[in-house]
């Protein structure tokens, strides 16, 4: 009986995994793999999405006054307008714009910029620009108006811009 143990035991010591032709597959796999690989380098544009908010409680003597731009991206040209809860309808309507693209989109950009740059030095607390493009507006389109709605070459107008639908 201790002769069949020692067999035993003999055995389950030469049985040993060849790990050669796994370590061979990998050393092929590996670099393969590597080089199939596509590397991407992807952007990121910020921006938010529209939320409610409460109005926040101060001083009406601190208080200064906000007014949210509402960017109409059409095939045509650019539509502006304005919300704001301390602002009559007169004056929201003062502040509203259209901009064609017929000149040319420099020439509408141009003027587009003027305009925001405008509210922003009558109203300075306003920080956030709502862009509604169109369902057939081209993606460097609405990327345009984001860029010159953030900043101009000196001042930072509206750095908050948010991208919505059209509602109805």
């Amino acid at each position: 009986m201790a002769c069949f143990s020692r067999v035993r035991r003999n055995r389950e010591m030469d049985d040993e995994i060849n790990m050669v032709p796994i370590m061979n597959m990998f050393m092929v796999l590996i670099p393969f793999l590597l080089m199939s690989a596509s590397f991407f380098h992807i952007k990121a544009i910020n921006t938010s999405v529209p939320v409610l908010a409460e109005g926040s409680q101060e001083d009406h003597a601190e208080k200064q006054i906000s007014v949210t731009v509402v960017v109409k991206l059409r095939i045509d040209g650019i539509n502006t307008s304005s919300l704001s809860n301390d602002l009559s309808k007169k004056e929201l309507a003062d502040l509203e714009g259209d901009f064609s693209f017929d000149a040319g989109n420099e020439k509408a950009y141009a003027a587009f910029s003027e305009h925001l740059m405008k509210v922003k030095k009558r109203y300075p607390k306003s920080d956030t620009l709502i862009i509604i493009p169109a369902e057939d507006i081209i993606y460097d389109t609405i990327i345009q108006t984001m860029d010159v709605a953030r900043k101009t070459d000196e001042d930072t107008l509206f750095p908050n811009v948010v991208l919505s639908a059209s509602l109805g």
